[in-house]
């Protein structure tokens, strides 16, 4: 009578796991939070001139594309062809901007500033230091007055500074800042006016961004219970674990007293679990290897059952 006892025990308890596994499924992956990106194209603080963010774009959120033909910064001059881009994906936890101008002119009273095409670009994933770079077509300073040019590199280091001629301020080229929230700005041309009639700051070509969390998959279990013909179970038996579409060796283990017998810290996959050996007494079952069970954060449940050999039960 302890026997059928046991037994319907058992499968109460079988049915107790099954549910529980059900639960485990459902919270088998941790979710990615996602990034963050922006850009504009211009944006402009020179004394009685203000020009807001031109053509901004953020991630999430939107809009995601922006345009503007031309940008007019008051009487100080230009900027032709604004387009820029901000981007990401949710489940890798990854994001990019991108801030393109087709041409500047500025003239700053005691100084020229030129270009035709500037790029800038801002990139970030998960578990990297996000990184920015800036490329400038055909850029140069010059005095108003005549003098020498001062041509722009074309693939500035970061917070490359270069001074303006007649003492009309500074422009630093890939100005890179790194940002209280882990998020990196990258601006192509940050020009700083002073010592002239025009002062302030203009910032041509923006672009920040910020990596997300991706999708990791959580490390899942199988435990594998042996029993015998009337349901009690059954300690000593030895299992082999059996990756599918793999060659990598099979790790066992043996059942302890209660029966069971865990493989833990599985990544996401598709398993098999086969009894090898089992102690006095005992007979192989006549299906040795599990069903395929599926892992994908989940702890499954596989059970045996194991026949006595006639009068060895003691």
């Amino acid at each position: 009578m302890a026997s059928v006892k046991m037994g319907v025990a058992g499968r109460a308890a079988l049915g107790a796991v099954f549910a529980a596994t059900l639960v485990a499924q459902a919270a088998g992956m941790a979710h990615a939070a996602a990034g963050s990106s922006s850009a504009y194209g211009v944006k402009a603080t020179l004394g009685p001139i203000n020009v807001a963010e031109a053509a901004p774009t953020a991630y999430p959120g939107g809009p995601g594309e922006a345009t503007v033909a031309n940008v007019s910064v008051g009487g100080v001059g230009s900027v032709q062809g604004v387009s820029t881009t901000s981007t990401g994906n949710d489940q890798a936890g990854t994001t990019k901007s991108t801030s393109k101008i087709a041409g500047a002119d500025l003239n700053l009273t005691v100084a020229q500033l030129a270009t035709d095409a500037v790029t800038t670009t801002c990139d970030a994933k998960p578990g990297s230091t996000p990184t920015g770079a800036v490329s400038i077509v055909n850029g140069t300073a010059k005095a108003v007055t005549p003098g020498a040019e001062i041509a722009l590199d074309a693939s500035p280091a970061p917070n490359t500074k270069v001074t303006l001629p007649a003492n009309a301020g500074e422009v630093v080229l890939n100005e890179q800042t790194r940002n209280a929230d882990g998020s990196l700005t990258v601006n192509a041309l940050h020009v700083k006016a002073a010592g002239g009639p025009v002062t302030g700051d203009l910032v041509i070509g923006s672009a920040t961004c910020k990596a997300g969390t991706a999708d990791q998959p959580k490390t899942g279990a199988i435990t594998a219970t042996s029993v015998d013909e009337d349901g009690d179970r059954v300690a000593g038996v030895a299992y082999d674990l059996k990756t599918l579409k793999s060659r990598a060796a099979a790790p066992s283990c043996t059942g302890n007293n209660t029966g069971s017998c865990t493989f833990d810290d599985l990544q996401p996959g598709s398993y098999q679990v086969c009894v090898t050996d089992v102690p006095d007494g005992y007979s192989m079952p006549a299906q040795r290897c599990s069903a395929t069970v599926a892992v994908d954060g989940n702890h499954r449940h596989v059970r045996f059952v194991i026949p006595e050999e006639h009068g060895k039960k003691d």
